[in-house]
């Protein structure tokens, strides 16, 4: 999909998570009334994710408000701004080659846990995230993203 200029691509971890919250999303549709279709969690959540990917992120990808630190500053990360606020969005952005590429929502918290940061979760999707990118899951070059990747395109 091509938004703003930016061409904006899915890694297959992401593109698993998408299709499963699709599929989701589409079965409530057909089971739910419209008023509890509309308030299910999972519903918003897709609702979030697209409104981010398809607006957010393409509007200004290189924006401090995703900017990462370091050992992490090569990615970004949408956080908030609609997301519900245990869930995180990584990206890769290619500033030349105008290519965004969503890489993993991560989601460390369990649902309906009262407590803002449980004990030994707080950060956790930062620290899974290092582990995948240390590993090699997500590498630096577009090149060797879009071949581990397939160049899925959302």
């Amino acid at each position: 999909m091509k938004i703003n200029g930016w061409t904006i691509l899915f890694h297959p971890l992401f593109n698993d998570q998408w299709q499963k919250l699709l599929h989701l999303v589409k079965s409530l549709r057909s089971r739910l009334p419209t008023d509890d279709f509309v308030k299910h969690p999972q519903v918003k959540l897709f609702k979030a994710l697209t409104v981010g990917i398809e607006e957010k992120i393409p509007n200004d990808p290189k924006s401090s408000y995703f900017a990462l630190r370091k050992p992490l500053d090569k990615y970004s990360r949408l956080k908030k701004m609609g997301l519900p606020n245990r869930y995180r969005l990584f990206f890769k952005v290619f500033p030349q080659q105008k290519v965004i590429i969503i890489l993993w929502l991560g989601f460390p918290r369990k649902e309906g846990d009262k407590k803002d940061c449980p004990k030994g979760y707080r950060f956790a999707y930062y620290r899974v995230f290092a582990k995948m990118v240390k590993k090699g899951q997500f590498p630096l070059s577009l090149k060797d993203l879009i071949d581990s990747d397939n160049g899925q395109e959302s």
